[in-house]
């Protein structure tokens, strides 16, 4: 078993992992394929893009990025 470290949206796509966006406040989630977070945030440092982030329920900022593993792992 290995580990990968995730640090960027093109590491998701690298390694073919998921990334789910989750509010802390309201428990509202959504989960985005690589290709999606990079068209809507950029392929940028996730810690970036966790700052800009704002729930559509709630409004606020308080996003937990989850890394999800592949479906299919090679």
């Amino acid at each position: 078993m290995s580990f990968k470290k995730i640090g960027t949206a093109g590491d998701l796509l690298r390694f073919g992992c998921s990334l789910r966006i989750e509010c802390g406040f309201c428990h509202a989630a959504t989960t985005l394929h690589p290709f999606d977070v990079i068209q809507r945030c950029g392929a940028g440092d996730l810690a970036k893009i966790k700052r800009r982030l704002k729930c559509s329920r709630c409004g606020r900022k308080e996003a937990q990025l989850v890394v999800l593993d592949p479906l299919y792992p090679d």
